[in-house]
């Protein structure tokens, strides 16, 4: 609503794809007469507007759609002239704006720190009429969570934000005999961290996984009986990707530094199973993914990603040497079959139905068609080898897990509003550790900034 209750500013936006984005602003009357639409632009997406203390303009963010990279800034537009201009750009923007009636802007940046969830924080800067900025922004306030939402009391003395945090917690599965649904489900790790789940000690009772929950990446494990985690390892650099080798007799991590580029090496390490020094294995450029078979295969993968290139290489654990031809991947996410012989491939892409099975010894592969199921996303092995868990979501926000037999036939595992993102199975079969995703949100008040 404008400061004089006259009019009313507002964004379409296309829920299927992003509630807090749209594609145009318009603005009407206020009892709906006279729409103007006064902001548009197919390749890009703006936030809610907030009208100028004179209700002459109206501000958003808007962001520029490119692949990993959007480009967002904090639009002006003198909405009675048809005459908008970019006042200042950040990638860190979020959506979250409000104009104070003293003229001065409101907005909010999200950390760009990774993995896991980082904090965001409220700025101020000053906005004369002129429209340029005229003094140094300021920094209010900084928490945990992203802002998608910004408000004030009506004379600028008290602003509220709603912050949403989405934590990765692991959940613990039962499954049933027949392993086609799951008999129990409860949360495993119980602080709003970030713990992320990718394999299990070889007697199927405790989950190794890495977490933010110290502030950096390190190596965990928690027993599915214990409501608390043991840390296994720790270092200055962030560490991910727990998995155990062939023998079991250690656990592989990806150790990659904290102010990396595309060009950065990372290293893979191992660390006896029951706790000891670690020793480096080799060393590549930006690796983010790496997995193990299990006895009688030896058979051990990692992959990199350089530039628009993944490439995928088999290796020994004990001297680190590369073996056999490398594999160029498209985008997406897999999973090395239990026997070592194949590697289960979902592409990022328009096609998400359809899972590949790739040889690891040669070029063959044969496509799983997975019918009615398009949004298959993470994918790991059962335990035997005979079967795929993959997570699937839809763009109406559902969730579920699904079991995948080799020939594409379905079973729901379970479903839910909050985000599945996958499930490791234990070694004996009988339990998954399962990624999921859920959001909490709370509303913030400050005054006297």
């Amino acid at each position: 609503m404008s400061p004089d209750g006259a009019r009313v500013a507002f964004r379409r936006a296309d829920l299927t794809y992003d509630g807090l984005l749209g594609r145009e602003v318009w603005i009407m009357r206020s009892d709906g007469t006279d729409p103007i639409k006064v902001a548009t632009d197919k390749r890009s997406r703006v936030g809610t507007p907030t009208w100028s203390p004179d209700g002459k303009r109206i501000a958003y963010v808007r962001t520029a759609l490119a692949y990993n990279a959007p480009t967002r800034s904090v639009e002006v537009n003198e909405w009675e002239n048809a005459r908008a201009q970019t006042l200042f750009s950040d990638s860190r923007l979020t959506p979250a704006l409000h104009w104070l009636p003293d003229g001065r802007l409101i907005y909010a940046l999200d950390s760009e720190q990774a993995p896991g969830p980082g904090d965001s924080s409220v700025w101020t800067v000053t906005l004369p009429q002129a429209g340029k900025i005229s003094e140094p922004r300021k920094r209010i306030t900084q928490g945990n969570g992203s802002i998608t939402q910004i408000t004030g009391s009506a004379d600028g003395r008290v602003i509220v934000s709603l912050r949403e945090h989405w934590s990765p917690s692991i959940y613990i599965g039962t499954l049933t005999a027949d392993s086609t649904a799951l008999l129990s489900h409860r949360r495993l790790t119980l602080d709003e961290s970030a713990s992320i789940p990718t394999s299990w000690t070889p007697d199927s009772k405790t989950v190794l996984f890495y977490s933010d929950r110290n502030g950096a990446s390190e190596i965990f494990k928690q027993s599915t009986d214990q409501p608390l985690a043991e840390r296994l390892v720790s270092a200055v650099e962030q560490l991910s990707q727990p998995r155990v080798t062939p023998d079991g007799s250690e656990i592989l991590y990806v150790s990659t530094p904290k102010s990396s580029n595309p060009q950065t090496p990372s290293s893979i390490f191992a660390i006896p199973i029951r706790g000891g020094a670690p020793r480096l294995v080799l060393k590549d450029i930006a690796i983010f993914a790496v997995e193990c078979a299990r006895l009688p295969s030896t058979n051990c993968l990692y992959s990199t990603s350089k530039g628009n290139t993944r490439e995928t290489f088999r290796f020994d654990v004990r001297s680190g040497k590369t073996t056999g031809p490398r594999q160029i991947d498209p985008e997406g996410f897999w999973s090395l079959s239990p026997d070592g012989s194949q590697r289960a491939f979902v592409a990022v892409g328009s096609n998400q139905g359809t899972i590949q099975l790739r040889s690891t010894s040669s070029d063959k592969t044969r496509d799983v068609v997975v019918k009615g199921w398009n949004g298959l996303m993470h994918i790991d092995w059962s335990a035997d080898g005979s079967s795929l868990l993959v997570g699937w979501h839809n763009q109406e926000r559902e969730s579920a897990l699904l079991k995948v037999t080799l020939d594409g036939k379905v079973s729901v595992l379970f479903r839910s509003r909050d985000f599945i993102g996958y499930a490791i199975p234990s070694p004996d079969g009988r339990l998954l550790a399962i990624l999921e995703v859920s959001p909490t949100k709370n509303v913030w008040q400050i005054g006297d900034f």
